[in-house]
């Protein structure tokens, strides 16, 4: 991808997981969880993380995914739906889980940075990030 990873994780306020064959970004969501009765404070239990790649032409192919309680998740898809962005999911990852922890998946074909803004801005929207 032509475009440098860091300056799509500069746009969430996160960090470049890994750059190549994919962009992965990642920030960490501030949740006070458990997962079987102890803190966690995992990227596998607490994401806000968007990937880019095969860039043909200047369009990515753009997958976001977020740790999200339920009290979030109308607020958060209508808000991705309001930015044109498809909702591919919606659903739990662990058990023993306090809060209950769902995950929300998304995705396009277009413009990384744009998709970037797009998914935090509707983050912020919702009062995911700040």
């Amino acid at each position: 991808m032509s475009l440098p990873c860091q300056r799509l994780a500069d746009i969430i306020g996160g960090q470049v997981i890994t750059s190549t064959p994919v962009c992965v970004v990642q920030s960490l969501r501030n949740i006070d969880a458990t997962i079987l009765g102890r803190r966690t404070r995992s990227p596998l239990a607490l994401p806000f993380a968007l990937s880019f790649e095969n860039n043909i032409g200047g369009k990515t192919l753009n997958l976001g995914e977020t740790v999200i309680l339920q009290s979030e998740i109308n607020r958060f898809m209508t808000a991705l739906r309001r930015r044109g962005i498809t909702i591919t999911a919606v659903h739990n990852h662990w058990l023993f889980d306090n809060p209950r922890l769902m995950y929300m998946h998304w995705e396009d074909v277009g413009d990384p940075v744009a998709f970037a803004e797009d998914s935090y801005d509707a983050a912020r929207e919702a009062g995911l990030l700040k």
